[in-house]
Order: C-alpha cells, then sequence, then structure tokens
C-alpha cells in the first residue's frame, strides 16, 4: 500500500560491438527473405492543444495519457499542473498546483501515468514523490522516492519502474510491492551511445553526466495482458521482454536502414564540458511503445536525418507484422520543432506531443489513414 495521505561477417561484428558488456547480443527480427515491406500511412490532424488560451499555454517539455473514455491528461511541467481535456479536445479542469504538499508539484515533473487500477500517477523526481490521483483529478494518496524513475506499470498488484545511470552493470527495472520500498532490481544495462561509458569515466567531474537521462522520460516500460514486460529506451531501438522475474524472454533490435545509437562526444575545456549529440538533444529516436487492443505492439520512432515518422507494428512475441511510413511530416527539426512523446490509441488515433522553439508546446491528435 502507498502511504496514507502522501504522495539493434561485418554485420554482425557491428552489432556485438555496438551491444559489448550490454548482458548479450539482441537479434534481428525478421531477415532479408522474409522482409516486411514498408506501407505509406496518412494522418489527419483531428484539433491541437496549446496556445497562448487561458488552460493550455504549455510550458517547457509536456507528457500525456489518455484514458479509457478518451479523456487526455497533460502534464504541464513547467507550470506545475495537470489539465485535463475532453476526446474533443475541449478543456474541462485541472489539478496540481506548484508546492512541496501532498498532490503538489515541483516546476519540472515529467512523467504521467494511468495505470491498471485506473488512477493517474505523476512521477515528480525534483520532489522525490509520486502523487497519486483519480481520473477526476482527486489527490488519493503519494509515495516517496529514493531514487529517480522514468516510467511506472502496475502489474498483478506489483510496481516495476525504470531507472536508469550510465553506469556499467546498472539495474534498470526496479520492483516494488508497495511503493514504500523496493523489493528487488534486474534488467539488461544498454549503451544509448556507444562507448558513452567509457568517455564519462575519463570525465574529471562524472557523476553529473551518470544520472543526465534520469529525470526525463528516457526509458520506457509497458505491460501485455500475459504477464511480461517489455522495456525500450530513446536510444538505441531495441526491445527487451522479461518475464515478472527478470527473465529474458526475448531481444530484439529494430530492422531499420540508420543508426539508432546516439552519437555522443564530450567536449572538456578548462571551463566547463558539454555533451555534443547527433540527433540534437531535443529529439528522441524511439519516442514510445504501447500495447493496442491488447494484442499488438506498436513502436513509434523517427528517423532524424530525414525526419520520417514511423510504427512498427509487432505481435506479443515481438515479432514484426507491419511497418507504417508516415507520408506527413509532423515536426521539422530544421525549424526547431521536436516530437517528445507519442501514442496509437486502440481506434487508430495518433497522439503526439511537439515542442517549438519559438511557439507553445502542442498535443496534436491525429487520424491515422489506411491505404
Amino acid at each position: 500500500m502507498l502511504r496514507k495521505k502522501a504522495p539493434i561477417l561485418s554485420f554482425i561484428f557491428c552489432l556485438t560491438f555496438c551491444s559489448s558488456g550490454l548482458g548479450g547480443v539482441p537479434i534481428i527480427p525478421s531477415t532479408a527473405d522474409n522482409k516486411i515491406l514498408e506501407k505509406p500511412i496518412r494522418a489527419e490532424v483531428i484539433f491541437k492543444i496549446g496556445s497562448d488560451k487561458m488552460n493550455e499555454d504549455f510550458y517547457k517539455y509536456p507528457a500525456f495519457a489518455v484514458g479509457q473514455n478518451g479523456q487526455i491528461y497533460v502534464l504541464d511541467s513547467g507550470n506545475s499542473r495537470v489539465q485535463c481535456f475532453s476526446k474533443e479536445g475541449n478543456f474541462l479542469f485541472g489539478f496540481g498546483r506548484l508546492g512541496q504538499g501532498p498532490g503538489e508539484f515541483s516546476p519540472e515533473p515529467r512523467i504521467i501515468k494511468i495505470l491498471s487500477d485506473g488512477n493517474i500517477y505523476v512521477i515528480d523526481n525534483p520532489q522525490r514523490r509520486i502523487n497519486v490521483f483519480n481520473q477526476e483529478g482527486k489527490f488519493l494518496d503519494y509515495a516517496k522516492m529514493l531514487a529517480w524513475y522514468s516510467d511506472i506499470v502496475l502489474l498483478n498488484g506489483t510496481y516495476y519502474l525504470t531507472n536508469f545511470i550510465l553506469k556499467e552493470n546498472h539495474k534498470p527495472i526496479h520492483v516494488s510491492r508497495s511503493l514504500e520500498k523496493i523489493d528487488s532490481d534486474w534488467g539488461i544495462f544498454i549503451e544509448p551511445a556507444v562507448g558513452i561509458l567509457k568517455q564519462i569515466s575519463q570525465l574529471s567531474m562524472p557523476e553529473p553526466w551518470r544520472i543526465s537521462y534520469s529525470d526525463s522520460n528516457f526509458a520506457k516500460l509497458v505491460a501485455t495482458n500475459r504477464g511480461e514486460l517489455i522495456y525500450s529506451q530513446c536510444f538505441p531501438y531495441r526491445l527487451i521482454k522479461y518475464d515478472v522475474k527478470g527473465r529474458v524472454l526475448k531481444d530484439i533490435m529494430g530492422e531499420v536502414d540508420f543508426d539508432t545509437y546516439l552519437q555522443a562526444k564530450f567536449d572538456v575545456d578548462r571551463l566547463r564540458t558539454r555533451l555534443i549529440t547527433s540527433p540534437p538533444p531535443g529529439m528522441r529516436i524511439l519516442l514510445n511503445v504501447n500495447i493496442k487492443n491488447d494484442n499488438q505492439v506498436v513502436v513509434s520512432y523517427i528517423n532524424p536525418e530525414k525526419s520520417i515518422f514511423y510504427l512498427d507494428i509487432y505481435d506479443l512475441d515481438l515479432n514484426l507484422i507491419a511497418r507504417y511510413r508516415l507520408v506527413d511530416k509532423i515536426a521539422d527539426p530544421q525549424k526547431g520543432e521536436y516530437v517528445v512523446q507519442s501514442l496509437v490509441d486502440d481506434d487508430n488515433n495518433l497522439y503526439t506531443i511537439v515542442v517549438f522553439e519559438e511557439d507553445y508546446p502542442k498535443l496534436i491528435k491525429y487520424r491515422l489513414i489506411f491505404d
């Protein structure tokens, strides 16, 4: 129970190199003789939320969750609040505020999820706290955290959280029966950039860089209706399926025609250390993994060089069954536009959060049109 009243001989060589020290070599989901053909798909805008209007003047990097009734909950992180909108995009109500008390947020809470119990969980890492609300916005409870987390699921009464630190042999999945304490941890550590651990170890002050992804939606976790867990990261395109004891059931790299690892280099001078990355810091490659209609795993990702949005569809055994390329461009990095979160629901609606250099962040809902 929560505390009461508390808140992817040369190709094989490349793959082996990229996975060295990462707990094994993942497999490739399809072969040249059985290649999934890429199909075009269109996305028709249904509505956009995010402007200078009252209640949708989002600040910094929002996140969102969609309830079973279609209501959209936007975690407006920079404004320390959650804004609820109808499935048609109309504002309904808001909850939460800046503060340090139960149900209140820091200036930058980053993660919002609706779990299998139907409640809304907001992970507020700066406050080391998880606040829990019902879908009407009523504060229910909170739990104190001893680590920073980037995702959470509830499966058969047990919580599974993702904690990512750039440290050798780090265990990224933490297990808790009550959220009051962590009972165990397990999982394969994956370097988001090849050799980044070695680079960090050579810095004069490595610790801040080891936790640089901790307070973001970087590592993701999804539970299937078969009692399994699928783990993923923004970099690289790799999916690992576990049982609830932490045993690896399948480990695959996405078969794509571009490098899905982060390209990272530390620039060190006398005054400061900078991390130079490609793609730019605001862009992720793997945006989300979610379950659709209880029997499909949807992976949304972007080719950062071409700004092409893709959807890969797997069955629950992580066999690739379809790949779709979005014809419409939903963000242009050359203009400072980045997709930071996405989701496809059971009715083939696509939701994205897009951030802009010179405009308000927007939640955009599309209707996917299959040819």
